[in-house]
């Protein structure tokens, strides 16, 4: 029997799944059972949960997999720290938070209460990315695909394009930090009072109450490259001036100010949380979307040239975007989608 145990872990939707002879048995969110919603800290409950649903015990595990891995994409990382040493502080606190993913057996033995003899699984650390896009091409019905993928970042990259095919998955491109199109959509979210990790989409169900009054103006915060997105620096704290999420004590997550004072200049104060919500709070949203939307179709079509295909398998907190999603068939040559 091989039995591989999948984790996620210090991270928004920290969570478990179990897989048994190829075969996925179990899978759930710790907020399902601890109730506390987007949780980002140890997934204890659904570690517990996952090994009761599928009949094992933490004996039986070989295999323990995590979608994080530091090592991943070192050369850039020096390049942005060696550029931008006044990050370091941050950046090293940031690196520390998640140290505790490089060894998880000493997590299991204090969280779980198992004796480090029981732990006799190996561990592999997969690229943030991948294990996005793994989630979505492993569950299709497909032999061949574009894996595509975007969020705010991980593992210092905010895009991902691959070439799925088989059992294989072999990465074509990769938009790297502080390029993120996650990233410019959580600065206007927090701008307009929606500062809370996961409220994009109340933003996104906000927009189509908005006015055309600010798209010029917000495309300004991005620019579509032949490889990909270059965001424009005036609008966004500088990535890594501060920690940029953090983990609370009761392990939700906290986000850390993505804008900076030139939107200040250009709009005004930013709404207080739970204040009205005015028209440029709402025209803000609308140009937001719209600015989104283009930037999306735009690594959509990049991702088709690199790959080309008309399956594609998606993942990522901006493939969230159910919006921008229902106008990929009309703007780029995909014709099925795996989510």
């Amino acid at each position: 029997m091989s039995v591989i145990l999948g984790l996620n872990a210090f991270h928004a939707g920290a969570a478990a799944a179990l897989v048994v002879d190829g075969r996925v048995v179990a899978a759930i969110a710790e907020e399902r059972l601890n109730r506390v919603k987007y949780y980002a800290g140890f997934p204890k409950l659904a570690i517990e949960t996952c090994l009761k649903m599928g009949g094992v015990t933490i004996d039986d595990v070989e295999h323990l997999a995590i979608g994080r891995d530091a090592k991943a994409n070192r050369a850039k990382k020096a390049e942005y720290t060696l550029r931008n040493p006044a990050k370091i502080l941050n950046l090293l606190k940031t690196k520390t938070a998640r140290a505790g993913l490089d060894d998880v057996k000493p997590l299991f033995t204090s969280e779980l209460g198992i004796a480090p003899e029981r732990l006799r699984f190996t561990q592999h650390n997969v690229e943030h990315h991948l294990a996005h896009t793994a989630s979505a091409y492993f569950a299709s019905p497909w032999e061949k695909a574009t894996g595509f993928t975007v969020d705010g970042s991980g593992d210092f990259v905010t895009a991902m394009i691959s070439a799925c095919e088989g059992r294989s998955i072999t990465v074509k491109h990769r938009v790297y930090v502080p390029h993120s199109l996650g990233s410019l959509y959580t600065t206007i979210c927090e701008f307009i009072g929606y500062s809370k990790y996961g409220d994009e989409g109340k933003v996104m169900g906000l927009a189509p109450l908005g006015r055309d009054s600010y798209v010029h103006t917000l495309a300004d915060m991005i620019r579509l490259k032949p490889d990909g997105i270059e965001l424009n620096a005036k609008y966004f704290q500088p990535w890594g001036s501060n920690p940029g999420m953090s983990i609370d004590e009761r392990g939700e997550m906290v986000l850390h100010r993505h804008y900076s004072d030139h939107l200040l200049e250009l709009f005004g104060p930013p709404r207080e949380a739970y204040s009205e919500i005015t028209q440029r709070d709402k025209d803000l949203a609308y140009g937001l979307q719209v600015v989104f939307e283009r930037a999306y179709m735009h690594l959509l079509n990049l991702a088709h040239r690199l790959v080309p295909g008309e399956r594609i398998a998606m993942a990522g907190g901006c493939v969230l975007n159910s919006v921008a999603n229902g106008k990929m068939f009309n703007q780029t040559p995909i014709r099925e989608t795996c989510i």
